[in-house]
């Protein structure tokens, strides 16, 4: 029987898009045109004499100038095939000038000028695949990591570590605009890794780049419940990629840390309705809350907290997302209310998250969310962590014998930019003699010290204000 309405459905399949052809005349010209401003007869010789041709005729970002004179000298057998993946020899000299024939020949079929996208596409993958694989990235991350002027002090690190669908031709392009890494957000923050670095690290107490169940109890004050983290490594929701059994790699970890943090995507939702769903029927009931709710009582017991009885929480939960089915949570009920999935999942996985839900004030939350709208939980805990970074590593003694707060000073007058707004500003001062002046009117280290540390510089942070307008119970 035939329906009586018709649905559209959105189209989901477009056909395969036709070779790139050769350069056109045009773009021909403007590379003749830069070899002659340059005064270049013989060919080029360096990847900073590449970049014009990259960034003018290309239409790509400056940082792809290095990977693409490398990636000519290979496709010219200038050197070695295998050298690709070596990204020492990528930013030296080559020793056969490559002509301006030669740029053109190797531009043919991967520059497509009109569209970046597609050239950049073709740029990145492999000659011989039809798609981008991890490892394509390489050269061109570590080309950023030598030339960017943000990213200067980790050249002298010696324990670097190599470690959905997204769209990066236009992050890399606003990388040239932006000396200061803070400024580009859209899938990179430096702020975001540091604070999941060091939390890694913190955690990895035998630093082999890897995690154990011990070591991820310790994560939060030890605030997940054993029976949360022995489902998180029985792999149920996604198997580690660390080839290690038993152990959790540093791109799992990340994995953990946004799907707690982060807890309204659907990434995340998918992932905590997996570890509470014990038999795997789509369904999660009361005796599966319970199997983890029995582990919460027994930790409040023993820290002489006050319990609330299984039957209780469960009406409270119930009431907060409204399941379709009475006594029933499935998948669709958590995304209908994300808002409140996260609490809910929080309550039977972490001790720390389940009091602070218990104590909540709703209406400060209220009025924070209303501040600062664009600031999600995760940027909020990515700011509190590395307010506590910064305090930890920049807290000194000056010739007094007086600790002072290097760290915050640091953080709070070179990191202003959160969630999109900007620093406040106050003529003729320098952001870390706004700061100190700041930290002075309001009690200066013992405002910083205390707990209310990190909505402190939230505060500051996320809003633009003025020294008159700071919070006076903070």
């Amino acid at each position: 029987m035939l329906a009586t309405k018709s649905q559209t459905i959105p189209r989901f399949w477009w056909p395969k898009r036709d070779q790139i052809s050769d350069l056109g005349q045009e773009h021909k010209d403007q590379i003749h045109s830069i070899f002659v401003k340059q005064g270049i007869t013989d060919g080029i010789k360096t990847w900073e004499q590449c970049e014009p041709i990259v960034t003018e005729v290309f239409k790509l970002s400056k940082y792809f100038a290095a990977p693409i004179f490398h990636k000519m000298k290979v496709f010219y057998d200038i050197i070695d095939r295998s050298s690709i993946s070596k990204r020492d020899a990528m930013m030296a000299p080559t020793p056969v000038p490559i002509t301006e024939m030669m740029v053109i020949g190797w531009a043919s079929r991967k520059i497509q000028p009109e569209d970046p996208t597609l050239s950049f596409y073709s740029v990145v993958k492999k000659d011989h695949n039809d798609w981008i694989e991890k490892e394509d990235f390489d050269i061109f991350l570590h080309a950023i990591l030598m030339t960017h002027p943000g990213l200067d002090f980790l050249l002298e690190t010696q324990d670097r570590k190599d470690t959905g669908r997204i769209h990066l031709q236009s992050p890399l392009l606003s990388l040239g605009e932006f000396d200061d890494m803070k400024m580009i957000r859209d899938y990179f923050s430096y702020e975001h890794f540091y604070v999941i670095y060091c939390t890694f690290w913190e955690l990895d107490s035998d630093h082999d780049f890897l995690l154990d169940k011990d070591d991820l109890l310790k994560y939060d004050g030890h605030a997940l419940s054993r029976r949360t983290v022995d489902r998180i490594f029985s792999e149920v929701t996604w198997k580690f990629t660390s080839a290690v059994p038993g152990k959790m790699g540093y791109e799992d970890f990340i994995h953990f840390l946004l799907n707690d943090q982060d807890q309204i995507t659907d990434r995340s939702i998918e992932f905590w309705f997996n570890i509470f769903d014990l038999d795997a029927d789509g369904v999660v009931r009361d005796h599966e809350l319970k199997y983890f709710y029995e582990e919460q009582v027994q930790r409040m017991e023993c820290l002489n907290y006050e319990t609330i009885a299984f039957h209780d929480v469960l009406c409270q939960l119930h009431d907060m997302i409204g399941p379709r089915v009475t006594g029933e949570f499935r998948l669709a009920d958590f995304k209908r209310k994300r808002k409140f999935a996260g609490s809910f999942f929080s309550i039977f996985t972490s001790l720390n998250k389940f009091m602070a839900f218990e104590n909540r004030d709703p209406f400060q939350a209220k009025q924070e969310q209303m501040e600062n709208p664009n600031c999600t939980a995760w940027h909020r805990w990515c700011a509190d962590q590395y307010l506590r970074l910064a305090m930890e590593e920049g807290e000194d003694m000056d010739e007094g014998g007086v600790r002072r707060d290097v760290g915050l000073i640091a953080f709070m007058s070179q990191g202003w930019i959160r969630c999109g707004l900007k620093k406040p500003e106050k003529p003729g001062m320098s952001s870390a003699i706004f700061c100190q002046e700041l930290m002075d009117s309001k009690g200066g280290r013992a405002a910083v010290r205390a707990p209310c540390a990190a909505k402190f510089a939230r505060h500051f942070v996320t809003s633009s204000c003025d020294l008159g307008a700071m919070p006076c119970n903070l």
